[in-house]
């Protein structure tokens, strides 16, 4: 008999019997916790595209919205356009097969010099155009298959993250992007710009999005009501880019949360019957007409931002008119450079009407 008498067992076969009920329920919970993370995993790649998970090639975005590329990814034939840009897709052809709708390049300006994203050659392998990398650092070519990250910035929201260094500009401006798009925003995507530790001071960093001659856009929508580009250029018939023409604060729409929001459109109603070219180009507009637009979060908003944009007549690399007339071709805004801005870049098959339901006056 122990000194508890007949009961001197009892409290180790219950504690024994606790141990084993928690060992049990620590299990359960580790078992959902397995099947919670297994059934968001399968969510994330049912939901996203991702380079080196889903795709082989550098694309990314959400499957059915816009999604983004890097060279030689893309949304058309062989490398998919000029290098030193981001590439934007957009599912607008039969069976929701996706086509290249228009470029973003990056234009930091130092001391009254603006870089060149497209244009510049690299310092790496003196080809026209900056290298772009996905992730932190570059590793001399622009083919890394990086996956970006996916997290929960809301309750039932996911967001996909992919960083891209840029390589450092002939003016001296070094920066990173940091592109985010989230499932409750498909059809944008959010560009992030930040200044790199050993950049020159820099004044400004257009992210422009710079082929509207792809779709014909030729209308923008202000405050006021729209402005169409035929306007803007009534006589102008050159083969270069007509000037600039700037649009400030006060002129642009804001949403009822005051965001500026700036959409861009086409004036056809079937963009994809008319062939410029008389045979398959890589100037055609094959799919639904879109809505594209930039947006600026409400934040980050200044007296001093601007909507900027110019014209051509003719197609780039070509003497052939652009059909119907000259066309919106860059397409950005304008703001003095805080490292950490932001601004979004959209596609949309809604009208414009869709984007603003309440203005802000």
């Amino acid at each position: 008999m122990g000194l508890f008498g007949d009961n001197s067992s009892r409290p180790a076969i219950y504690t024994l019997t606790v141990i084993r009920k928690s060992r049990s329920f620590c299990a359960l919970i580790l078992t959902a916790g397995a099947i919670w993370w297994s059934m968001s995993a399968a969510s994330a790649a049912e939901r996203w595209v991702r380079a080196g998970l889903t795709s082989n090639s550098p694309v990314w975005g959400i499957k059915g919205g816009l999604q983004f590329a890097l060279h030689p990814g893309g949304f058309t034939r062989g490398v998919g356009g000029p290098r030193g840009l981001i590439r934007i897709g957009y599912p607008t052809l039969t069976n929701g097969s996706y086509d290249l709708i228009n470029f973003l390049a990056v234009e930091p300006a130092v001391k009254g010099r603006k870089g060149l994203s497209e244009l510049e050659k690299s310092s790496i392998d003196g080809r026209q155009g900056k290298m772009f990398w996905a992730g932190e650092m570059g590793t001399g070519t622009n083919v890394d298959l990086v996956a970006g990250e996916i997290s929960s910035p809301a309750p039932g929201v996911e967001q996909l993250s992919v960083t891209i260094a840029v390589e450092r500009f002939t003016n001296g401006a070094h920066v990173r992007l940091k592109l985010a798009q989230r499932s409750d925003a498909p059809d944008e995507l959010r560009v992030t710009v930040e200044a790199q530790p050993d950049s020159k001071p820099i004044e400004s960093c257009v992210i422009t999005a710079t082929m509207g001659n792809k779709a014909r856009a030729r209308i923008i929508q202000l405050r006021d009501g729209p402005i169409s580009c035929l306007e803007l250029y009534p006589d102008y018939r050159g083969r270069d880019f007509a000037p600039h023409r700037f649009f400030h604060l006060s002129q642009l729409s804001r949403t009822a949360s005051g965001d500026v929001l700036v959409p861009m459109m086409t004036d056809e109603e079937y963009p994809s019957v008319v062939q410029p070219f008389g045979r398959p180009h890589f100037w055609d507009y094959r799919g639904a007409k879109v809505t594209q637009y930039w947006r600026k979060p409400a934040p980050g908003v200044s007296e001093n931002l601007t909507c900027a944009v110019n014209g051509r007549f003719v197609y780039w690399g070509s003497r052939q008119p652009i059909p119907g007339g000259i066309s919106f071709e860059n397409f950005e805004l304008r703001e003095p450079f805080q490292s950490g801005q932001t601004v979004i870049f959209g596609v949309t098959q809604r009208n414009w009407r869709g984007l603003i339901p309440e203005l802000k006056r």
